[in-house]
């Protein structure tokens, strides 16, 4: 049988991918360049050591990732203390649904485990953004071109403005999920069976 492609990125995969990785990417990537455009020693030992290089690329990318995502993991307590002001049961909710046992998985689960990976991903790469733009003033201060300054600069803040704002139209479904998932749970029987 042919192996199955797709089957690498299962949420094991994807989930450290679209959390960490991308985010962390976009937090090093102008300040990588900065660093090759003014190193030239850097350029050579880079052009001549591609696997170790690559490893190192990685690790940053990874703890570029982690910070961005800590950084999330403080705004997103900012959307749960603003949430707390206008539901007064929000962190009741979130800390009865952090008790709850399942015994059977609902669907509304794995949704919720859909919109935290979302939610994740929007904070972290919209502080990688941040950190992508503060990168181009550095590249500016070095002689970069400020047109190409003022547009990458704007599609920054566009992306990270834009993730932000989706983070809380992503915080609250999320907390209106919990919340629903701590009613009943209905189990329909097939069809046919009582």
């Amino acid at each position: 049988t042919m192996p199955n492609f797709f089957s690498a990125f299962t949420s094991d995969v994807f989930r450290p991918l679209a959390t960490l990785l991308i985010p962390g990417a976009f937090a090093i990537s102008t300040w990588f360049v900065g660093l090759l455009w003014r190193f030239d020693d850097l350029r050579a030992l880079i052009h001549n050591n591609h696997a170790d290089c690559g490893l190192v690329l990685l690790l940053a990318m990874t703890f570029a990732g982690l910070v961005v995502e800590d950084i999330g993991a403080h705004w997103e307590a900012y959307l749960d203390s603003c949430r707390q002001d206008q539901d007064k049961k929000h962190r009741e909710n979130w800390y009865a649904y952090l008790r709850t046992i399942f015994v059977c998985n609902p669907i509304g689960r794995r949704y919720i485990g859909t919109l935290v990976l979302r939610l994740k991903f929007e904070l972290g790469t919209a502080f990688g953004m941040l950190s992508a733009g503060l990168g181009l003033l550095w590249l500016w201060s070095m002689g970069l071109d400020w047109k190409i300054v003022g547009v990458s600069e704007l599609i920054c803040v566009l992306f990270a403005v834009g993730l932000l704002y989706e983070s809380c139209g992503t915080h609250d479904a999320l907390a209106k999920n919990r919340a629903n998932l701590l009613e009943g749970i209905r189990i329909v029987p097939p069809s046919g069976q009582k």
